[in-house]
């Protein structure tokens, strides 16, 4: 019995760290279709040309993270995951936050691989406040639809999750896997 558990044991581990990797993470450009007058493509142009100048006198390149924020969508191994909306809320007749109020996200989430994906809001997302603190998913009956489940391929899902939070200016919405490394971070202001 002891040896069978050992066993056990070591297979569940290995099997753990077999599935740990790096998630890719990027995000989806807008396909709008936006034209450019000639006299913008100048203006572009030359500054291009300029920053090549530069790039030619300094051998270092920065690189400067955009902001990633309502309206955004980011692929995140596979799922494409746009952030529609955000607001706050009181709660209902039922029910009254904790902390502060209740931040709402209204997100889509289109599953663009070969492979049907499992989405647990519970252990995938989470809300940080400008303080730094972390805030879990909590139950609000108001919220309208649910990404929990299973999302088969070429298919979307929309729905609201709902966090219990402090007042903050600014709130970071994290969209990880447990199970690799790697996050999708969205920017939250003025809500």
């Amino acid at each position: 019995m002891k040896k069978w558990m050992v066993t056990l044991g070591l297979s569940m581990t290995l099997v753990a760290v077999a599935a740990c990797g790096a998630s890719e993470i990027e995000e989806v450009e807008d396909d709008g279709d936006t034209e450019v007058s000639a006299e913008e493509d100048d203006d572009v142009d030359q500054a291009e040309d300029a920053d090549e100048n530069e790039g030619a006198e300094d051998e270092e390149t920065e690189t400067v993270e955009e902001e990633i924020s309502i309206g955004d969508t980011m692929n995140f191994d596979g799922l494409d995951i746009t952030l529609n909306d955000a607001y706050t809320s009181e709660g209902g007749e039922f029910e009254s936050p904790d902390n502060d109020h209740y931040v709402i996200l209204d997100l889509t989430i289109e599953n663009t691989t070969d492979e049907s994906a499992d989405i647990s809001t519970m252990l995938q997302m989470s809300l940080q406040d400008d303080e730094g603190y972390t805030h879990d998913v909590t139950i609000f009956t108001e919220a309208d639809g649910s990404l929990d489940g299973e999302i088969g391929p070429d298919r979307d899902n929309r729905g609201e999750v709902p966090f219990d939070v402090n007042e903050s200016d600014e709130y970071e919405f994290i969209f990880e896997n447990p199970f690799t490394s790697g996050q999708a971070i969205w920017t939250i202001t003025d809500i």
